[in-house]
């Protein structure tokens, strides 16, 4: 049965859509998922030139429900997932682009869908033509044998896309790096992606992971459990540096940057945050608990400032811990390397003076990052040669209260700072 859209084939060519075939395909794969998917699969057909025929992207998602056609079908920028919770970091496709990014390049797409009816399983098919876009065909919905519910959408006619482009590992990459905290966050209840029925690995992509559960109390001592999944990524990777908010769902809420989004160190990290705390909160809640407010009695606030602090309390001790076991050993070869240290003889006054100095910029470095960053090679060998001088003086306990007033320094650091001055 045909159905007229409410757009333009016109419309839709100049609405922005995906440019590059990774892209379009990580779109239907967060439809999937959108859908309540746990698993999808991709599948790539091709000849024996390397060019791609078909692509095939099946999930085991909720389906398509025919009530909702008109509505998800045939109005374009406009989406049901408008009305959804707002899971920024996931929801792609709110405008409703996504269905239609497949003629970037394929003639046409088929939706086979599966759907649970109060009478049992159903199925039907849409299909929309690349010249047509305004117009979409189904057919009538009839029971259906399946095992279960899901969409598979096939593109055929596939142009101007060789094999290599969908069949190596750079789009394996990709993929995981599109989907890789999705799926960790989801791990527990087996969420997978396959490409040619191999499993998309991102566990090569995690540096660290840490997870702990933490209780806040509300000024009426009620009490909230929050579930914080810390991870640090080997390298830049999709939406990263926020503090990501969950409701018991797994579904965003909201999310605020880190504060520890400098570009001192490679200290590449996310931070997700799940509670039932959150099914009732608003991005209005978030904002109002921290601009304001800081003096609001109101619970849901008070245990969100609580939250904050808990937090960043956390990704400090993280970040440090990074950088004293590894961030700080590639910054001290740094500096032997561009020759920013002063001139050291071999001599045992000197190989002692070089390891004071060592040292205390290691804690200087530990203590801020940033105290190393953004100023010029020859300002840095000033410095480093100022601190060495005083270090050869009995005014070298002096360094101590002069750095604090550029670097705020916590009690652990100042006494191992005063430990070396000694």
């Amino acid at each position: 049965m045909k159905n007229s859209t409410k757009i333009t084939n016109a419309s839709i060519e100049s609405a922005g859509l995906p440019k590059d075939a990774k892209q379009v395909i990580a779109e239907y794969v967060w439809n999937g998922f959108d859908a309540k998917a746990t698993k999808v699969s991709i599948d790539i057909g091709s000849n024996e030139l390397g060019y791609i025929e078909r692509i095939r992207i099946s999930d085991n998602g909720d389906g398509i429900a025919p009530d909702t056609l008109n509505y998800s079908f045939g109005n374009f920028l406009d989406s049901l997932k408008k009305a959804q919770p707002k899971r920024t970091s996931y929801t792609r496709g709110k405008k409703g682009k996504g269905r239609f990014s497949f003629s970037l390049f394929a003639t046409r797409a088929t939706w086979h869908t599966v759907v649970a009816m109060d009478a049992g399983l159903i199925e039907y098919k849409l299909t929309i033509d690349r010249d047509t876009k305004e117009v979409y065909d189904n057919s009538e919905p009839q029971p259906s044998r399946a095992e279960h519910t899901g969409t598979t959408v096939v593109m055929e006619g596939v142009f101007d896309l060789n094999a290599m482009t969908l069949q190596s590992e750079e789009f394996v990459d990709f993929m995981a790096q599109e989907f890789g905290w999705f799926l960790h966050l989801n791990k527990d209840m087996n969420y997978a992606i396959l490409i040619n029925g191999k499993p998309v690995s991102y566990h090569q992509l995690i540096q660290e992971t840490d997870e702990n559960p933490y209780t806040i109390y509300g000024p009426d001592e009620n009490s909230f459990v929050f579930k914080v999944n810390y991870i640090r990524w080997n390298y830049p990777i999709g939406d990263r540096y926020y503090y990501y908010f969950l409701n018991s769902h797994k579904m965003e809420v909201a999310k605020l940057l880190s504060s520890f989004n400098n570009n001192a160190i490679e200290f590449h990290h996310s931070v997700y945050v799940e509670s039932a705390f959150f099914d009732g909160f608003e991005l209005s809640d978030m904002m109002l608990s921290v601009e304001g407010n800081l003096f609001s009695e109101k619970e849901q606030q008070v245990v969100y400032r609580k939250l904050l602090v808990e937090l960043r309390d956390m990704l400090e001790r993280k970040q440090k811990k990074y950088v004293r076991e590894q961030a700080v050993d590639i910054k001290l070869q740094e500096l032997v390397q561009k020759g920013l240290l002063p001139q050291y003889d071999s001599s045992d006054t000197d190989k002692k003076r070089k390891a004071m100095l060592l040292q205390l910029i290691q804690e200087l470095y530990i203590a801020d990052p940033r105290a190393f960053v953004g100023i010029k090679a020859d300002l840095i060998r000033t410095y480093l040669g100022f601190l060495d001088l005083l270090l050869q003086t009995d005014r070298k306990a002096e360094i101590l209260p002069i750095v604090e007033q550029a670097i705020p320094l916590s009690d652990k650091e100042r006494e191992r700072i005063g430990r070396i001055l000694k």
